[in-house]
C-alpha cells in the first residue's frame, strides 16, 4: 500500500471502492474515528495515516489545522549535543540512533524515530507550513468534506500551507548521490552536497537535498510542500550546519520475539511508530512500534531513497509487525484470539487496548504467522523503561 493509497480503508473483505466524493469523505469519517493500522481487501496493506496522509492528502483537502512542531519543542542543536560524541559513530549494531532532535532556522528536526540497516529517518517541520501527520478530527474532516464538496463545484477554496519532510542519515557506503536525477552539485557548508526539486504526488513540489557529512555517509532532506517557494533553495540549506552527532543509543521496542522464520532478517524498525517512511508519516498518531523481515534482506549500498521509496510501498519477501493503540486499528477481533485472514493475523492485549499485527501479503501462512504472534511477548507500551533493545527484540 503506498502512501497516497491510504485515505482510509474499510474492514470488510472486499477491496475498497472507488474513490467518489462520498467515498473519499465516508472514509475520512471512519479514518478520524479510529486511526490505526488496519487492513482489508485481499492482498490489502497497511492503512497508515487515515485522512492525513502527508504527501497527497494535504493536495486533496487543504490541509487540516496541525501543529508544525512535535508535541515537545525540540532542543537548540547545543543541548541536544552537550557532553555527547563529538564525533560520527557507526556500531555495528545499526539498530541504534546516532543523533538528536535540532533546530535550523525554520526548521525543527525530530529524534529519530527509525532504523534500518542502512540509515535512520527522523520527522521534520517547518515554521508555518503544517504537517498533517496524525489523524484528523471530527471537526477537520467536516471541514475537508465543505472544501472537497466546494471544489467538485469550481468554487475557490484557500489553500492551507502543508509540508511532509523528513531526514534520512544513511550509514557509510548506503547512499548513491550519483542516482540522485537531475540534482544540481553544490557545496553547502563546506561539504559536497547536491539539490534537486520538481513536482511529486498530488500536486506538492518534492525537493531533495543531499550532503555529505561524514566520509561516504550522506544525510538527505526531503520535503513535499504544496507551495514551490517554500522551502526556498537558502531555507532548505540551513539544515545542513545543524546535523550533528550524539552518543550512540539503541532502539527500543515494546516487544520481544521468540520466533522469526527461517531466512528473514530484520530490516527495519519504529520506535513510537510504525517501520519506515509510513511511520514518518503517522509520526504523531502515537503507535507503539512496528519491524520489518525480508527474505532476502535488501540492499545496504546503492541507495537513493529508504526502502519502499517515497511511497511506502511494501519490500519484496517481507512480513510486518504492528503494534499499535486499539483505537488506531481498525480490526474487529477483541480479545487475545487471534484471527487470520487476506495475508495478516492480529490480536489484542490482555487489557484489549494495544492491537498486535503480523502482516505478510500472503507470503506466510496463516499458521507461520500465528507462531510469530504466539511467541511475541508484548512489554508495557505505557512505560519505555520496559522496552527491549532491538537487536534483542528482534534476534
Amino acid at each position: 500500500m503506498r502512501l497516497h493509497e491510504v485515505v482510509d480503508l474499510a474492514t470488510s473483505d472486499a477491496p475498497p471502492d472507488g474513490n467518489t466524493i462520498d467515498d473519499i469523505v465516508g472514509k475520512g469519517r471512519r479514518a478520524q474515528r479510529r486511526r490505526r493500522a488496519g487492513f482489508a481487501g485481499a492482498g490489502a496493506a497497511l492503512a497508515v495515516v487515515a485522512v492525513s496522509a502527508a504527501v497527497t492528502v494535504p493536495s486533496i483537502f487543504g490541509g487540516t489545522e496541525q501543529s508544525t512542531l512535535p508535541p515537545a519543542a525540540a532542543p537548540s542543536v547545543a543541548t541536544a549535543n552537550k557532553a555527547e560524541a563529538a564525533t560520527w559513530e557507526f556500531p555495528a549494531d545499526p539498530f541504534q540512533f546516532t543523533f538528536k532532535a535540532f533546530d535550523a532556522g525554520r526548521w525543527h528536526v525530530a529524534d529519530p524515530i527509525v532504523a534500518s540497516t542502512s540509515y535512520q529517518i527522523a520527522s521534520v517541520y517547518l515554521d508555518g507550513r503544517t504537517s498533517n501527520d496524525r489523524a484528523a478530527t471530527e471537526e477537520e474532516v467536516a471541514e475537508m468534506e465543505e472544501n472537497l464538496n466546494k471544489k467538485m463545484r469550481g468554487e475557490a477554496v484557500p489553500e492551507k500551507p502543508t509540508i511532509y519532510a523528513y531526514l534520512v542519515v544513511y550509514r557509510p557506503g548506503a547512499y548513491d548521490p550519483a542516482k540522485l536525477t537531475g540534482a544540481t552539485k553544490l557545496t553547502v557548508d563546506g561539504r559536497e552536497a547536491y539539490q534537486v526539486g520538481g513536482p511529486g504526488n498530488g500536486g506538492m513540489t518534492r525537493r531533495t537535498l543531499a550532503w555529505q557529512y561524514e566520509a561516504d555517509a550522506w544525510a538527505v532532506l526531503e520535503a513535499h510542500s504544496n507551495s514551490e517557494e517554500d522551502p526556498s533553495d537558502a531555507e532548505l540549506q540551513k539544515i545542513v550546519s545543524g546535523l550533528k552527532p550524539s552518543k550512540a543509543e539503541p532502539a527500543t521496542l515494546p516487544f520481544t520475539l521468540d520466533y522469526v522464520p527461517a531466512g528473514y532478517q530484520p530490516v527495519e524498525l519504529g520506535s513510537h511508530a510504525i517501520s519506515g517512511l509510513n511511520g514518518i508519516a503517522g509520526a504523531r498518531g502515537g503507535d507503539y512500534g512496528g519491524a520489518i523481515f525480508a527474505n532476502p534482506a535488501p540492499a545496504t549500498t546503492g541507495l537513493v531513497e529508504p526502502y519502499g521509496g517515497v511511497d511506502g510501498a511494501s519490500l519484496p519477501g517481507s512480513f510486518e509487525i504492528f503494534v499499535v493503540p486499539q483505537s488506531n486499528s481498525n480490526q474487529t477481533t477483541g480479545n487475545t484470539t487471534i484471527k487470520c485472514g487476506n495475508g495478516f493475523c492480529t490480536h489484542r492485549s490482555e487489557d484489549g487496548k494495544t492491537s498486535i499485527q503480523v502482516a505478510s501479503d500472503g507470503r506466510l501462512s496463516d499458521g507461520e504467522m500465528t507462531k510469530i504472534l504466539e511467541g511475541l511477548t508484548l512489554k508495557n507500551v505505557k512505560d519505555d523503561s520496559t522496552w527491549a533493545n532491538a537487536a534483542d527484540a528482534l534476534k
